[in-house]
């Protein structure tokens, strides 16, 4: 199902104790880390940058998961993590395409099979009685075309998983209040609130959003990837995680020693056995 839709729903992954232990690493860390993006926080190379989080890559039932659907024991993680609070999005691939030239495969790989790189989507919330969760494209990893492909809007509950190869067009929540029979009044309420209040777009932006998390919480999510042992895998380990550091602006590339050793203790390949050619260029 993966290969053909590129992508795949797993139910209660993680129990309600797992998700509050998560909810509470990422919020503790957002109190006074992370960098401002997409209306939001986002905490790039999470993987090294939040220790705490390390039992979630290595995790049974996630090693389970991923050796099922790359449909062998062999599997590598790619040091690729990422946790966000708050942050809206838009249409994209997690393929780089639009972030370096020929991505981070290195050229765009979408007719090839043995490319078989897959993200983890974690939300820390419940997403089922709205659109503030994941939207993909049906089949679209396997077109360039970001427009591409039968939308889908995925809902689910905090303990499920949902992983996505990284070339599936896919969005996060896209407006303030995600609510299907909100999406036109979103507009309208900053128009009103303009007018009524005197507030810019600005301030009316960050006033709905308050609301938003008074009523509904706050919203946090975890992504991390996985891949066959491959060419395909390496050179998305390396080109993201020069994104990744690019974004935090420092040379901070290795997995905590207490996390490297449960991966070789799970028999589980680490893509930063390539990462020499990184600390090299971060030294210069």
């Amino acid at each position: 199902m993966i290969q053909t839709d590129g992508y795949m729903v797993i139910r209660n992954v993680f129990s309600a104790k797992e998700i509050s232990s998560l909810r509470k690493t990422v919020k503790n860390h957002f109190k006074n880390q992370g960098l401002l993006a997409n209306s939001g926080l986002t905490q790039p190379n999470a993987a090294v940058e939040v220790s705490d989080l390390g039992w979630l890559f290595y995790h049974p039932k996630i090693l389970d998961v991923m050796r099922q659907l790359l449909g062998q024991e062999d599997i590598m993680f790619t040091s690729h993590c990422d946790i966000h609070c708050r942050t809206l999005s838009a249409w994209h691939k997690d393929d780089g395409m639009g972030v370096m030239e020929g991505g981070y495969f290195g050229f765009p790989a979408y007719d090839k099979e043995d490319c078989r790189v897959y993200k983890v989507a974690l939300y820390l919330q419940d997403h089922a009685q709205n659109i503030g969760g994941l939207t993909v494209r049906k089949g679209s990893h396997k077109f360039a075309e970001v427009d591409k492909g039968e939308e889908v809007y995925i809902k689910t509950k905090a303990g499920d998983i949902v992983v996505f190869d990284v070339r599936l067009n896919h969005t996060g929540q896209q407006d303030i209040l995600p609510f299907l029979w909100l999406e036109k009044p979103n507009f309208l309420l900053r128009k009103i609130m303009k007018k009524i209040f005197q507030t810019e777009a600005k301030q009316s932006k960050k006033y709905l959003k308050k609301l938003y998390e008074i009523l509904f919480g706050e919203r946090l999510s975890i992504f991390f990837t996985y891949g066959l042992p491959n060419d395909y895998t390496k050179n998305f380990s390396v080109n993201n995680m020069k994104r990744q550091l690019w974004q935090n602006k420092n040379a901070n590339i290795f997995l905590s020693p207490a996390t490297r050793q449960q991966f070789i203790k799970n028999n589980v390949l680490v893509a930063e056995e390539y990462f020499s050619e990184l600390v090299n260029e971060n030294k210069s």
